[in-house]
């Protein structure tokens, strides 16, 4: 029983060990998406204006009704996705509190930040939580792994489907189709981008459809 918990608890850390590679692998991109934010933010004004010139008159007001609804969809998955990640990581925090863990505060932190990324995304942040927990005993480092895939199953089969679906206005299936769709094309950032781009497509279709059907 104790060889097939301590080999349960190595596979465990070695898919951990491995979502953080991945995601090492995929940060020179993801580091570049707040630069590019940032720069779109601070000149939005002027983007509007190039936007709005280089736009066919006849489709400038449907083209502003399109651009001010993507950006109330976007809008409500950022804070849906924030609430998700404030509420593993102080669920986290909590768990690791309870198990006797040292820096549960820090520890919670580190695994809500990465729950940016969907599903993958706790188990990657639980890394230094295990590896911390591995300085204890092995029964603190299984302790860890069911806080962990307790929190990651609540995330991805319940939090990220309801909570940011409900945000978006989507289907906690369509949700779930998408992010598995993102991760197939495109791995780690397939999954971040996965949503926001299903969100934006659902505005267009609804758009493209009230267009053709008025006319």
């Amino acid at each position: 029983m104790f060889a097939e918990i301590e080999q349960a608890a190595a596979a465990a850390v070695a898919m951990a060990i491995n979502a953080a590679k991945s995601f090492i692998g995929s940060a020179a991109t993801l580091l570049i998406i707040p630069f590019i934010v940032f720069y779109m933010l601070k000149d939005i004004d002027v983007l509007k204006k190039a936007i709005w010139y280089m736009t066919p008159k006849r489709w400038r007001g449907p083209g502003m009704t399109f651009l001010k609804d993507v950006d109330e969809s976007l809008g409500g998955y950022i804070r849906g996705q924030l609430f998700v990640c404030a509420a593993i990581g102080l669920a986290a925090a909590l768990g690791l509190w309870l198990a006797g863990m040292d820096y549960p505060l820090l520890l919670g932190f580190v695994i809500g930040v990465t729950n940016i990324i969907p599903y993958f995304g706790p188990l990657i942040g639980a890394v230094p939580a295990v590896i911390l927990a591995a300085t204890v005993s092995l029964k603190m480092v299984v302790i860890v792994l069911v806080i962990i895939f307790t929190l990651q199953f609540l995330e991805g089969n319940v939090l990220s489907p309801l909570i940011v679906g409900k945000s978006v206005h989507m289907h906690p299936l369509v949700i779930m189709l998408a992010l598995f769709a993102g991760g197939e094309l495109a791995g780690v950032l397939g999954l971040i981008l996965a949503v926001p781009t299903a969100a934006v497509l659902k505005v267009a279709i609804a758009h493209w459809k009230e267009h053709y059907a008025s006319h």
